[in-house]
């Protein structure tokens, strides 16, 4: 009988990981990270919560999995129909479109020391390409943690959360307009055009207020430097 409790729901489908997993994703999505409980997505699923443990264990477990997800939605593109280069640059696009669909999660893809395997077919993906055009060993992994290191890392501080705190925009302008420009000379030069550009003097992320011409130009830079790095390796 216990059994049955924690894989029907009240003579509905039976209740799966799969749905397990995107309800948290919804809930998420709509009230924050912070919210997330396993008594909460039992709720939204119409079973006990003890039916969500025996399908995923711990709620630390839960979000790692829910993360995963994201990973999911990736169009991967045709590594066959596109130079190396455009095929990382436009991975990186879905990687950062998929991103900004589940904002929430960005502290938590940014962080985690854990083994997705949703994400495991973007691992051998990228790690195929750079293979494929010639990096092996130590200058294949320098490129793939570049590669990957600066794009999960860049998007998910790009969708950092807002403080908690209330957060007043013409007080921070106020702040920044009258710096002593003796001590902070570059930035009371260049404020008008990195104030709410750029990263640490920002207030709105990047749902709002994306950074599309950074990140463009970061990926440049760093599949510019594995362009280099192949080049060396190959000479």
């Amino acid at each position: 009988m216990a059994h049955v409790q924690k894989t029907t729901r009240n003579g509905q489908a039976p209740l799966t990981k799969d749905m397990i997993l995107r309800a948290a994703v919804t809930i998420v999505d709509e009230q924050g990270l912070q919210a997330l409980t396993i008594r909460k997505v039992a709720d939204a699923l119409g079973v006990y919560p003890t039916a969500i443990n025996w399908h995923i264990g711990s709620k630390d477990q839960l979000v790692a999995d829910a993360s995963g997800l994201i990973f999911e939605a990736l169009r991967l593109p045709d590594d066959k129909a596109h130079e190396w280069q455009d095929w990382l640059r436009l991975t990186a696009a879905s990687f950062r479109e998929s991103m900004h669909k589940h904002p929430n999660f960005a502290v938590v893809v940014g962080t985690q020391l854990y083994t997705s395997l949703p994400a495991l077919p973007f691992v051998e993906r990228v790690l195929r390409i750079l293979n494929d055009n010639g990096l092996k060993g130590d200058g294949l992994l320098r490129a793939y943690n570049s590669y990957v290191g600066c794009l999960i890392g860049w998007v998910s501080l790009e969708l950092s959360s807002t403080s908690s705190v209330a957060f007043d925009e013409k007080a921070q302008m106020h702040v920044l307009s009258n710096l002593d420009e003796r001590l902070y000379t570059a930035v009371a030069k260049n404020l008008p055009t990195v104030a709410n550009k750029a990263f640490i003097i920002r207030w709105d992320n990047g749902t709002t207020n994306p950074m599309n011409d950074s990140f463009e130009f970061m990926m440049d830079s760093v599949i510019n430097g594995i362009a280099r790095s192949m080049k060396s390796f190959k000479s």
